[in-house]
């Protein structure tokens, strides 16, 4: 029951998105382009690139208009080798029965610096609050404007997105600090399609391996356009040993955009051995939807929802989480949001107590650059 009803949800986000519809994911789906457009990384996240900063974010995307006497100001370049970048985001966040869910949080606080080698070579340092961060070495070496980054660095899988409580970011270990790991990544972008390949230690956040068991990433999507749709489909899947068994992950992730309207979505099969559960090798699902519908430009409504069951075999209990509020970009140095969320739990073996229920408002303040 609870596997149609997420399978359910997210077929009716995805049916009204694109019936009637044309980094954050949202802005690749609007424009139809691959994450790199926006940021250095080729996947997605972490420092902007100088076509973002420039021209992208303060002529196309921020609420303000930019002068051109302030154009200067926005230039990421501290020399022809060197650019810096930076990512500050502050909650406040509000409960009444919870204490440790009221008050402010700094959820990200990062510092960017991109060193280019050479026109095909980068070195590039991501440093953040906690002791994990990205660092890496990237050359665009391979054919079709294809790339090999040595490192440590975010695995390529699904969507990368700015929002870590997303459950597919939160539930499936994509979240900081636990989010990067070393190893070895190969990609390639032919026509509009995007295939990555990564070799990494699996290691989840850690500074070594600890296993002695490497992981494997593979994602891969295409975009097209239909008639004034954007559309994106594509999927991923990693896999890794450790003693207790096997872990595989995997699912399909999209994007559709048309007009003011624009659907980012994933969903995720997880088959790995859990703790407390003997014998058994339970199948999880979880999937993430967010449906944006722009007011005008640098306002945008928006709305969320995420599902997380923990054994889509049994009746092992399930997570849901419902997101609505206003997202705005107010300079292309500040972005600002409201939400509300609310948790609700079909109470279950495979849920948690910490898993509880609540209604919680939500402000965030971003400085960008």
């Amino acid at each position: 029951m609870h596997l149609w009803r997420g399978l359910a949800f997210g077929l009716v986000l995805a049916c009204v998105s694109g019936a009637s519809a044309l980094a954050t994911p949202r802005y690749a789906a609007r424009y139809n382009q691959d994450c790199n457009l926006c940021h250095v990384s080729p996947t997605g996240g972490g420092m902007r690139t100088a076509y973002a900063a420039q021209f992208l974010i303060p002529m196309e995307m921020a609420m303000k208009p930019t002068p051109e006497s302030a154009m200067e100001n926005l230039d990421p370049q501290i020399s022809p080798a060197i650019s810096i970048g930076a990512d500050l985001r502050t909650f406040y966040m509000y409960s009444e029965d919870k204490a440790y869910r009221d008050g402010f949080f700094e959820m990200q606080g990062d510092f960017y610096t991109r060193i280019e080698v050479d026109p095909r070579f980068t070195i590039y340092l991501d440093q953040g609050m906690t002791q994990t961060r990205e660092l890496y070495g990237m050359g665009y070496l391979l054919p079709a404007n294809g790339y090999v980054r040595v490192g440590r660095f975010i695995p390529a899988f699904g969507w990368i997105s700015d929002d870590h409580t997303l459950f597919v970011r939160e539930m499936l270990g994509f979240a900081p600090p636990a989010h990067t790991d070393t190893g070895i990544e190969l990609g390639t972008h032919p026509g509009s399609a995007v295939l990555n390949l990564g070799l990494m230690n699996g290691a989840g956040g850690l500074a070594q391996d600890n296993d002695h068991r490497l992981a494997a990433f593979l994602r891969s999507a295409i975009r097209q356009r239909v008639f004034d749709a954007s559309l994106t489909l594509g999927g991923s899947f990693s896999y890794s040993e450790s003693d207790a068994g096997p872990r595989r992950l995997g699912g399909p992730f999209g994007s559709a955009s048309i007009g003011p309207l624009t659907w980012v979505g994933e969903m995720d099969w997880l088959h790995a051995p859990v703790e407390g559960i003997e014998g058994g090798t339970p199948d999880a699902l979880v999937t993430s939807h967010e449906l944006f519908f722009q007011l005008r430009r640098g306002l945008s409504l928006r709305a969320t929802y995420d599902f997380y069951d923990p054994d889509i075999d049994t009746e092992s209990g399930a997570l849901s989480a419902y997101g609505v509020g206003v997202d705005a970009l107010i300079y292309p140095f500040l972005g600002l949001q409201a939400m509300a969320v609310k948790r609700e739990t079909d109470e279950g073996p495979g849920i948690s107590a910490l898993a509880q229920e609540y209604f919680q408002p939500r402000l965030q303040a971003h400085f960008l650059f």
